[in-house]
């Protein structure tokens, strides 16, 4: 991949990210006096808004480097870079929507959960023929959280049709799941961000050692 083509797919999801931090700024700065308590359904929709808002963007940023070392001829790269834009796209507009208007437009909201899962799960095939084992562990961490998300949000946004059976919002067992959820998702990009900073280092000490190599040949 040229540098020229490897700024174009980065362009992208640079642009989401800094729309993600406005948008989370606005949201910090001026919440919607529509949502009431930390627990009502618009609550929880808008938080979730905020958080894929920055998160997903990350993600697409992760999966752009990745599918650059992949190669623009991989069709999993394809594929899964554009699940991944609509992903990041759709899943924040829609929450967002469904807190603020019709909450009955959260119903959309299997369509951009499934295309994360799906971007994450090339991700972690690419990631399995392309990157280190750190980075690997990353995306499978993140591919098996998203997995769950999709059996969350089966119960978490009050669906129709389908019994709450994992308990109350507040209670312990969600809770847990929650937290579990999230610590996958973020445990992940950790290890892929630790991944690409030690890569660096290897770069760096291994160009290094080249400069030393000529500089005693040149004095030889």
């Amino acid at each position: 991949m040229t540098i020229g083509e490897w700024k174009n797919a980065l362009g992208l999801p640079l642009a989401l990210l800094l729309c993600g931090v406005l948008f989370d700024a606005a949201a910090f700065a001026y919440p919607p006096l529509a949502l009431t308590a930390a627990n009502d359904l618009r609550m929880r929709l808008f938080r979730l808004a905020r958080v894929a808002a920055i998160a997903l963007p990350l993600l697409a940023l992760f999966f752009s480097d990745l599918a650059g070392r992949a190669g623009t001829e991989s069709a999993t790269a394809r594929r899964g870079g554009r699940a991944m834009v609509f992903g990041a796209v759709a899943l924040p507009i829609v929450l967002i929507a469904a807190a603020l208007t019709r909450l009955e437009i959260r119903l959309l909201l299997p369509l951009p959960a499934i295309a994360v899962f799906f971007a994450a799960a090339s991700a972690a095939s690419l990631a399995r023929r392309h990157a280190g084992l750190l980075e690997f562990s990353g995306w499978r961490l993140i591919a098996a959280s998203t997995a769950a998300g999709l059996v969350m949000g089966l119960y978490a946004f009050d669906t129709p049709f389908v019994p709450n059976f994992a308990g109350p919002y507040d209670g312990l067992f969600r809770a847990l799941i929650r937290r579990a959820h999230e610590g996958a998702i973020v445990s992940g990009m950790a290890l892929i961000v630790l991944s690409g900073a030690l890569e660096k280092k290897g770069v760096a000490h291994e160009n290094r050692t080249d400069r030393d190599r000529r500089r005693q040949i040149a004095n030889a």
